[in-house]
């Protein structure tokens, strides 16, 4: 009997084994004729290629720079890149390594790994310039990670809804950071998470093409894989001491939080703003995890108060 089981576990270790490559296998991968039919600018970085936006580059101001968060690429800054473009800011938009339309490389997804593709972007397409971060989820612990390596030239710092202290970790989660299972469930399960994510994420219903792209990106290789490396390696959970650190800089910081955010608990809002005292925060009543999306009104309002001099 005992063997029986022994055999039937083997078999399906084995099974799983060839579906986990089947599936990577059979997903084309991200390539600059992907590229052009999004109409997306690029850049080919030391990790590969990143898509990018830019506009108002001319203007003689601080670069805004918009970073997405874990898993919904910079098509989610649809509003807001449209409103700093009109109100004259220069600002940048990229899709993050693994995401939207940038390549997937084998690699760690750590604060260094996304720090320094930044970093390469930003000599490439705007060197020397002085910048204003911006970021959401994740991205703002990016933002983070980045300022307290190259402050020279970070001028203000905005977070929103902002990943890197304690939260709840789901239970997909936890399996997706167990070694080969979690690879399997990643590549099995990244359509089905992204689609449930648009529920926890907002309060509103966003615009379709925010959708449709953050689905369209699940069909190429190395997405999920990415996904899976970001959850092992980035520190969205412990960065306590990064905040702090970044807190000696003082670096003027606006704090963004929806009070109704489903993805990081809205506690974590205060608790950013004791470790950063000097930061300014703004609380929205009526948004979720993305007040951009939510209340972009009231979210620009206070970024366009906050980016005048």
């Amino acid at each position: 009997m005992r063997k029986k089981i022994v055999l039937i576990l083997a078999a399906l270790l084995f099974l799983m084994f060839v579906h986990y490559f089947y599936m990577g296998c059979k997903a084309p991968s991200m390539n600059n004729e992907v590229r052009k039919v999004y109409t997306k600018d690029w850049v080919e970085l030391s990790k590969g290629a990143t898509a990018y936006e830019t506009a108002n580059l001319d203007v003689e101001e601080d670069l805004v720079v918009l970073i997405h968060g874990f898993s919904i690429p910079s098509i989610i800054w649809n509003n807001t890149f449209a409103f700093l473009k009109k109100s004259g800011n220069p600002v940048l938009r990229y899709d993050l390594y693994g995401r939207g339309l940038s390549d997937r490389p084998s690699a760690k997804y750590n604060e260094i790994f996304f720090v320094e593709q930044l970093h390469e972007l930003l000599a490439k397409v705007a060197p020397n310039r002085n910048v204003v971060l911006c970021g959401l989820s994740m991205g703002g612990a990016i933002s983070v990670a980045y300022a307290n390596q190259y402050s020279a030239h970070v001028k203000k710092i905005i977070l929103i809804d902002a990943a890197g202290l304690e939260m709840p970790l789901p239970f997909i989660g936890k399996l997706l950071k167990l070694p080969l299972l979690g690879d399997y469930l990643g590549r099995l399960f990244a359509p089905l998470a992204m689609d449930r994510s648009f529920d926890s994420n907002f309060t509103t219903k966003p615009e379709e093409s925010i959708k449709a792209l953050s689905m369209i990106q699940i069909g190429y290789a190395g997405y999920s894989d990415a996904i899976v490396s970001t959850l092992r390696n980035m520190p969205l959970y412990g960065m306590k001491n990064e905040i702090l650190l970044l807190s000696s800089k003082k670096i003027p910081t606006l704090i963004l939080w929806g009070l109704r955010d489903k993805v990081i608990p809205f506690a974590n809002a205060a608790e950013f703003k004791k470790l950063l005292p000097h930061a300014k925060l703004a609380v929205f009543e009526n948004s979720g995890h993305v007040p951009v999306v939510d209340e972009p009104d009231l979210a620009h309002k206070k970024i366009e108060s906050f980016l005048s001099p």
